[in-house]
C-alpha cells in the first residue's frame, strides 16, 4: 500500500468515525482536510453532510491517478469521546509525531471502541434520575418510577440498533410505552399528576436530539448550509415524535381506564 493511499484510508476511516460520532460537519472537513495535506499534493478538496462524505487528492504535476472518495454514512449517535480520540490522531499525524499507518491502525482502533449495552441502559436510568430531581420531582415515588423509566429507554436502544429502526419510529414507539406505563403506575401507587408529568419530561431527555440541533445551528453558521438544516430538521421530526409519542400513551392509558 502506497503512503498517499493509506493516508487516504485514514482520512476515509477519521471522516467516517467523526459523522457517525455525529460531530459538525465543518469539523469533520477539516480534519479530513488535516490529513490530506500530509500527503503533501497540491489539491485536497473535501465535502461532508450529514448522510457521506467525498473528497479528492490530486495532484496536476504528477502523471499519478488522483485518488476520489465517496462514502455514504447510515448511522450517527453521540459518541463524544470518539470524535475527541480522531482529534487529538489527526493533530498527531499532522504534527509528525506518528506515521500514516500508526494512525490508522488506532482508528480502527476508536472505531471499534463503545460503551457496553449495560454502562449506556445505567446512565440512562441516573439521566433520568437527575433530570427528574432537577425539574423538582424531589418525590421517593417519582425518583424510583424515573429509574424505571431509564431502564426502559437505556434497553430499548439495543432492540433500535437490532431491528434497524429509524429515529422516528424508535422515539414514537419508546415514548408511547414510557408515557403509558408512566400514567398507569402513577394511577395504582397514587403518585401526583405534577410528579407524573415530571417523569414523563425527564424520560425524554436520553432521546431528545439536542447535540443535532446544536450542530445543526453550527454548522448554518458556518456556512454549510446542506448539513445545517438537515440536522435541525431532523431534531424537529425527532421532536414531534416525541410529543406524539406521548400523546398516543395518554390515549391508550384513558382508554384502558374507560375499562377499569
Amino acid at each position: 500500500m502506497t503512503r498517499n493511499k493509506l493516508i487516504v484510508d485514514c482520512a476515509t476511516l477519521a471522516g467516517k468515525v467523526m459523522l457517525e460520532s455525529n460531530a459538525e460537519s465543518y469539523r469533520v472537513e477539516e480534519t479530513i482536510l488535516k490529513i490530506l495535506e500530509t500527503s503533501g499534493l497540491n489539491v485536497t478538496e473535501a465535502i461532508t453532510m450529514t448522510t457521506g462524505i467525498i473528497f479528492t487528492l490530486d495532484d496536476p504535476e504528477t502523471n499519478n491517478p488522483p485518488f476520489t472518495v465517496v462514502r455514504r454514512i447510515y448511522e450517527r449517535n453521540n459518541q463524544l469521546r470518539n470524535i475527541q480520540s480522531v482529534n487529538n490522531i489527526s493533530r498527531a499525524l499532522t504534527a509528525g509525531q506518528i506515521s500514516p499507518q500508526e494512525a490508522y491502525d488506532q482508528l480502527l482502533i476508536v472505531e471499534g471502541s463503545e460503551y457496553s449495552q449495560g454502562i449506556k441502559t445505567l446512565g440512562s436510568m441516573f439521566l433520568v434520575l437527575g433530570f427528574t430531581i432537577l425539574l423538582g420531582g424531589l418525590n421517593l415515588k417519582a425518583m424510583l418510577v424515573s429509574l424505571f423509566t431509564g431502564l426502559l429507554v437505556g434497553s430499548s436502544s439495543s432492540l433500535r440498533n437490532r431491528f434497524k429502526v429509524t429515529g422516528f419510529l424508535y422515539s414514537l414507539f419508546t415514548t408511547t410505552v414510557v408515557s403509558f406505563l408512566v400514567y398507569l403506575i402513577g394511577y395504582f401507587i397514587d403518585m401526583p399528576s405534577t410528579a407524573i408529568n415530571i417523569v414523563i419530561t425527564a424520560s425524554f431527555m436520553p432521546m431528545y436530539p439536542g447535540t443535532s440541533l446544536t450542530n445543526g445551528i453550527r454548522d448554518t453558521l458556518k456556512g454549510d448550509y446542506i448539513s445545517g438544516v438537515a440536522r435541525i430538521i431532523e431534531s424537529i421530526v425527532v421532536a414531534i415524535s416525541l410529543a406524539l409519542g406521548v400523546a398516543v400513551g395518554l390515549t391508550l392509558y384513558n382508554g384502558v381506564m374507560s375499562w377499569i
